[in-house]
């Protein structure tokens, strides 16, 4: 029975300070938006890579130092951080980190310091669930708090990258054609657009990533139609981890291409790895 009283006991000296909580340090109004100044967008909007993020919100439950005497000005002073992460808590880009140091005039009993922030969306990350994570101190009240503010990047979708590999290999009729052919037969003559991402590579230091691709495609008798040893070199560094690289070539064919099917057997490299991975797509002139 004493025990019993002692942890009832206890619990109701830790209740005072869980209900004064709700009046502490926090994140409030915010959302992200596609611009400046512009209305939070809907929980389905999604971003495309490449497009800024901006990113609103308010500090509340601070507190301030001093008096209402002017030999004593009311004073804030806090902290912030802001960071795009990924579902893992990666940053998409480095975090905005700034201060907010203000004297107070009598009229301010209800200010609330309004804070807006935006960030690239990287090149080359992938379709999915992502988070604004807002870190705030509140150097005078010796508290802290955050805030996770969910938005959706779509764009591309790679599905499990596992180790090198090409997915979305698609074939179009032009060159700034969006949607892909259902069948790729062409007639001789024609140009062959061609579309694809490379996954599942590996990154370096400072997420450096190092890929070539060659092609070589041959005729339906098996014979060299068109042999590009050094198709691309694709190699550079980023901030966040590159989640694909995309690939294209162009093939014209001539009025006189023999009639059938088509293989293209395209190779790619991965120096970082030291792997290489294989592929081949057919396609027929008709």
């Amino acid at each position: 029975m004493f025990r019993l009283r002692s942890c009832t006991l206890l619990i109701l000296l830790f209740l005072p300070t869980l209900l004064k909580s709700d009046e502490s340090l926090a994140v409030i109004g915010a959302g992200v938006q596609s611009s400046e100044d512009a209305p939070f967008v809907q929980a389905d909007y999604r971003f495309q890579p490449g497009e800024f993020v901006y990113t609103t919100f308010q500090i509340a439950g601070f507190q301030v130092e001093g008096g209402a005497s002017e030999e004593k000005p009311r004073k804030v002073s806090m902290t912030y951080t802001v960071t795009p992460e990924d579902a893992n808590g990666v940053a998409l880009c480095p975090p905005v980190t700034d201060k907010i140091e203000e004297e107070l005039n009598a009229e301010d009993k209800n200010w609330t310091p309004k804070r807006r922030t935006s960030f690239l969306i990287p090149s080359f990350v992938a379709a999915g669930e992502f988070k604004i994570h807002i870190a705030i101190r509140d150097l005078i009240g010796k508290a802290e708090t955050s805030k996770i503010v969910p938005f959706r990047i779509g764009g591309v979708t790679v599905l499990n990258p596992g180790t090198l590999n090409v997915q979305n290999f698609q074939f179009f009729r032009r060159e700034n054609d969006r949607a892909a052919v259902e069948v790729p037969a062409y007639s001789a003559g024609d140009s062959v657009f061609v579309r694809f991402i490379i996954t599942g590579f590996k990154v370096g230091e400072k997420n450096a990533y190092d890929i070539s691709y060659q092609l070589l495609v041959t005729r339906p008798d098996g014979k060299p139609y068109l042999d590009r040893p050094d198709a691309a070199q694709l190699a550079s560094e980023s901030f966040y981890p590159a989640q694909y690289l995309p690939g294209e070539f162009t093939l014209t064919t001539s009025r006189d291409s023999l009639k059938g099917t088509y293989i293209i057997l395209l190779t790619v490299r991965d120096k970082v790895a030291d792997a290489s991975k294989e592929i081949r797509f057919p396609f027929t002139i008709e």
